[in-house]
């Protein structure tokens, strides 16, 4: 049983909808769960809900974001256990995990897009943690293959650049919905195509 509004503290109140809202969502489909749906789940007045919460875009923004911190866990843990890995498997092992996470994340930006005008975040993403996180996650794999001579002698900084904006949820979604490749087809052709024919 949900414990009651005035019983949580801020931030249980705060996990408690993004978890509820991610659960909805999951079950239901984005476009199908209202706000007061969320809010009598959560077993908190629509007001409450709507203080935190202009609309579902606001939620699905705050929803990305708690998801990508897990993402970067995920990232670390598999870089920091990997270790010993080959550059070249440690590189794709990254950039599957990264179309993995868009491919769970890519319902949400829908929603985002229809609530706030694509125009005005044009600039954003380029000086965001998930952009700045994986850029230095990359380019340092791809130095360190270059270094150790492993890999065609190419600018870290740019491929790095390169790979993400290939990889964007938008590209995904194209390739996802309208060109009917799954997830793990995507994952396989962007190594083949992007990673494999780097290394020597």
């Amino acid at each position: 049983m949900t414990a009651p509004e005035n019983s949580r503290t801020k931030q249980e109140l705060s996990k408690a909808i993004l978890h509820t809202a991610n659960h909805l969502f999951t079950e239901h489909g984005v476009e199908s769960v209202s706000m007061h749906q969320i809010a009598k789940s959560v077993g908190i007045g629509q007001g409450t809900l709507y203080r935190r919460y202009s609309n579902k875009g606001d939620l699905c923004m705050d929803m990305m974001k708690e998801n990508f911190e897990i993402f970067i866990s995920e990232i670390d843990e598999y870089l920091t256990e990997g270790a010993q890995l080959p550059v070249h498997e440690r590189l794709s092992g990254v950039m599957r995990k990264m179309i993995a996470f868009i491919d769970k994340e890519f319902k949400w930006l829908g929603v985002v897009h229809s609530f706030h005008k694509i125009e005005d975040h044009k600039g954003d993403f380029f000086q965001s943690r998930p952009y700045l996180y994986l850029h230095h996650v990359l380019s340092s794999l791809i130095k360190e293959a270059v270094e150790k001579e492993q890999m065609q002698p190419i600018d870290p900084a740019y491929s790095a650049h390169s790979f993400i904006s290939i990889q964007s949820p938008h590209t995904y979604k194209q390739l996802r919905c309208v060109m009917g490749y799954t997830c793990e087809e995507i994952q396989d052709r962007f190594c083949n195509t992007f990673i494999d024919p780097l290394f020597r």
